[in-house]
């Protein structure tokens, strides 16, 4: 199988020879050879064994032969994802360690270590006896998405399924939504919106939702006022786009006295 390599690492080449001898799609490979995160029509998400180690592998799918066109190019959001990866981990944020990217047949493959953890809605589902304590698991949450938005960027996809909490901190995967915000647009309020609509779909109580905003006013300096009212028009967009969809579900936590 022919792959070109467009952004080398630690782990390309061996990915490089993995893909060698497949006679399939790449797709039909991950999907038999690792963990399965991800299976939609424009992407699959695996943890896969390589060199040795665990790694975080995602395809995107060219959707059409002018996205082919432009994926050669290096014009896709698996290259943008790496390239963020390693500008935010070069300047100090917990995010993951970009490994490489490679052009396939079908699309592009980003490849990154895989974080040791728990995203933030699996381990909240599945502390059903709430023996963790989520105040400092939101503190930590908050510090992250502060140092984010401190150094300058905004998230673009802020939801609790990119949020992995390792044993002393949250790290922040799915970069590919990544870009340059300043300190207080409406990309990184809505980073603050997404963050509170999964919270309220969860029925996150208010004191645990409170240990995050106050925490992140904290670090960023931001007033609380000014931060959750900058939210609040993203997120009742937000609200309403999902109770069209799913329904409505939890409780609200902004916009409510």
């Amino acid at each position: 199988m022919r792959t070109r390599v467009l952004r080398d690492g630690p782990a390309a080449a061996a990915l490089v020879d993995a893909l060698a001898p497949i006679q399939g799609s790449v797709r039909d490979w991950l999907l038999g050879s690792g963990r399965v995160l991800k299976n939609d029509s424009h992407s699959v998400v695996v943890l896969l064994s390589l060199a040795g180690e665990e790694r975080y592998i995602k395809l995107f799918v060219s959707k059409s032969s002018w996205q082919g066109v432009m994926f050669r190019f290096s014009l896709s959001r698996a290259v943008r994802s790496c390239d963020f990866a390693r500008r935010l981990r070069d300047a100090g944020l917990a995010v993951p360690q970009a490994q490489g990217c490679l052009l396939v047949p079908e699309g592009a493959l980003l490849i990154t270590e895989a974080v040791p953890g728990d995203d933030l809605k699996s381990l909240w589902q599945g502390d059903s006896g709430r023996a963790r304590d989520w105040a400092v698991i939101m503190q930590r949450t908050a510090n992250t998405v502060a140092a984010l938005h401190r150094a300058g960027f905004a998230h673009g996809d802020c939801k609790w399924a990119n949020l992995v909490m390792t044993d002393e901190r949250c790290v922040l995967v799915d970069l590919d939504g990544v870009r340059k915000a300043a300190w207080g647009s409406r990309q990184q309020a809505a980073d603050i919106a997404r963050f509170t609509l999964n919270a309220e779909e969860l029925s996150l109580p208010m004191k645990y939702y409170d240990a995050f905003v106050d925490s992140y006013c904290l670090c960023t300096g931001g007033k609380r006022s000014d931060v959750t009212g900058a939210a609040l028009p993203v997120l009742l967009n937000l609200r309403r786009r999902h109770a069209s969809k799913y329904g409505h579900r939890g409780h609200p936590l902004l916009g409510v006295n």
